[in-house]
C-alpha cells in the first residue's frame, strides 16, 4: 500500500459545500483523483487550505482522506509559521511515501517544501507559473488603463505586482524541489533555468470525466458561435478577443459568444471589468456576448458540442484545460501561440494558432473556420486524434504511478 499525500490549492467538489467554497473544478485534480481513489494499492490523502474553521478539517469520503488546514492569508504569498507547523503535523500523522504538491503559486506550497522531513519524497507539479505570468499580465492594455483605479479597487498594475510577489515564493519552491512534473517544452525550459539539477518528469493531464463522452458534429451546432472558458482577469486575454470580435462581426454579424467562469462585469471593484465594459461598448459587441458564470463540467461539454469553435486568447498559458476539453470532444480550436500551447497542438493541424497577441490575426483565424466547413472538420478530426494520445486516462495514470514508484525506489536506496 502506497501512501500518497497531495497538497492542493482547493478542495474537490464533493466537500466544497461543507467548507463554504463556491463551485470550483480543477480539471486535472478531479480527473486523476477519480482514478487513484479506485486503486486498492493507493491510500490517497488530499491536503488543502480552508478558511472556515481554525481546527484541522479531516474527513474520509469516497476512498480519499481530506485534510483542510486553516489558512486565511488573503494575498497568497505571505508565509505563516503557524500554517507551516500545521502542515508539518499533517505530514507526520500521514507519514506519506510521496508528497505531491500541485501548483507553486501560493505560500503554503513553499511551507510544505520547508516542512517536509525528507526532501526526496517531494515532487512538484507545475501549473501556470505565475512568475512568468507576471511578465505579461497587462500586455496589450494601455498604460493609462493599467494605473486607473476607483477608491475601493485595485489597479491592474497593482494586480500585476501581486503576481510578481507570488512569483518570489514560486521561484523558491522550484529552486528547492528535487523532483518536478511538467507537461510542455515551455515549462521544462522554465524549470530547468531555475533548477538545472532537479529531476524533471513528463506526465500529461487527465481531464474531467464528462469530456470523454460526446463528439462534435458541424451539422448539430449553432453556427458562428464561440466558447471561451474564462475572462475574469487580464491574463485570459479577453481584451484582445473583444477587439478581434469587432472585426469578425463585420463579416459575421450574427456571431454569438459564450463566456464561462466568473463574470468579470459583476466582480466588485474590478478595474479589468470596467475596462472590458468600455471595450465592448467601443466595438459594439456587448449584445453578442453572454456570460454563463460558473457552470459544471456537463454544461461546459454541452456548450462545446453546440458551438462552432472555442477560442483561447490568453496572454500566456502552460497547458490550458480549455484546449484539452475541446480537443477530446472535437470542437475546433483557435488559440494564442504562447507558452506551452505549441506542445499540445500543431498550427494548421489540430488548431489554428495566432502570434504576438494580435487581435487582427485572431479575427482572421476565426473567420477562416466560420467560412470553411472542411477546415472545421479537419481541425475536429485531428484534434480528437491528438487528444486520444495526450489525455488517455489509463496511460496518464500509469505514467504517474511509474513516477511515484521511481521516487519510492530511490528513497529506499
Amino acid at each position: 500500500m502506497k501512501k500518497i499525500m497531495w497538497l492542493c490549492n482547493t478542495p474537490l467538489p464533493e466537500i466544497q459545500s461543507e467548507l463554504g467554497v463556491k463551485m470550483r473544478n480543477e480539471g486535472w485534480l478531479q480527473g486523476i483523483s477519480d482514478q487513484l481513489r479506485k486503486r486498492e494499492d493507493i491510500e490517497l490523502h488530499y491536503v488543502f487550505p480552508q478558511g472556515k474553521s481554525r481546527r484541522l478539517f479531516k474527513k474520509c469520503v469516497n476512498n480519499i482522506c481530506f485534510w483542510g488546514f486553516y489558512s486565511n492569508v488573503g494575498n497568497g504569498y505571505e508565509l505563516s509559521q503557524d500554517r507551516k507547523r500545521t502542515i508539518g503535523k499533517v505530514i507526520k500523522e500521514i507519514s506519506p511515501d510521496i508528497i505531491h504538491i500541485f501548483g507553486t503559486e501560493f505560500a503554503h506550497s513553499l511551507e510544505c517544501v520547508q516542512a517536509a522531513p525528507v526532501r526526496m519524497k517531494l515532487i512538484v507539479s507545475t501549473q501556470g507559473l505565475v512568475s512568468e505570468l507576471a511578465k505579461v499580465y497587462t500586455k496589450k492594455i494601455p498604460v493609462m488603463e493599467q494605473v486607473l483605479r476607483a477608491s475601493h479597487s485595485v489597479s491592474l498594475l497593482e494586480e500585476k505586482y501581486e503576481f510578481y510577489r507570488r512569483g518570489i515564493n514560486e521561484r523558491a519552491i522550484l529552486k528547492e524541489a528535487p523532483n518536478v512534473i511538467g507537461r510542455t517544452a515551455w515549462d521544462k525550459q522554465c524549470v530547468k533555468k531555475l533548477n538545472p539539477d532537479c529531476r524533471y518528469f513528463y506526465c500529461s493531464e487527465t481531464m474531467r470525466g464528462a469530456f470523454y463522452e460526446g463528439k462534435w458534429n458541424i451539422d448539430n451546432i449553432r453556427r458562428h458561435s464561440i466558447y471561451i472558458s474564462q475572462a475574469n482577469y487580464p491574463i485570459k486575454g479577453f481584451h484582445v478577443f473583444i477587439k478581434a470580435l469587432g472585426e469578425v462581426m463585420k463579416c459575421f454579424p450574427d456571431t454569438r459568444v459564450y463566456v464561462a467562469g466568473r463574470n468579470v462585469l459583476q466582480q466588485t471593484g474590478s478595474e479589468y471589468g470596467r475596462y472590458i465594459n468600455k471595450l465592448m461598448e467601443k466595438y459594439e459587441v456587448k449584445n453578442s456576448i453572454k456570460f454563463l458564470g460558473l457552470i459544471p463540467a456537463e454544461k461546459v461539454r454541452e456548450r462545446l458540442l453546440n458551438v462552432h469553435i472555442t477560442v483561447m486568447p490568453s496572454l500566456l498559458e502552460n497547458s490550458p484545460n480549455s484546449i484539452g476539453e475541446a480537443l477530446i470532444l472535437g470542437t475546433p480550436v483557435v488559440a494564442a501561440c504562447v507558452g506551452g500551447v505549441p506542445s499540445l497542438v500543431r498550427n494548421e493541424k489540430e488548431a489554428l494558432l495566432y502570434s504576438n497577441h494580435s487581435a487582427r490575426q485572431l479575427a482572421e483565424c476565426i473567420n477562416r473556420v466560420f467560412s470553411n466547413d472542411n477546415l472545421a472538420r479537419m481541425l475536429s478530426y485531428n484534434g480528437c486524434r491528438r487528444a486520444a494520445k495526450l489525455y488517455d486516462r489509463d496511460a496518464n495514470l500509469e505514467q504517474l504511478l511509474e513516477i511515484y514508484d521511481a521516487l519510492i525506489r530511490r528513497n529506499k536506496l
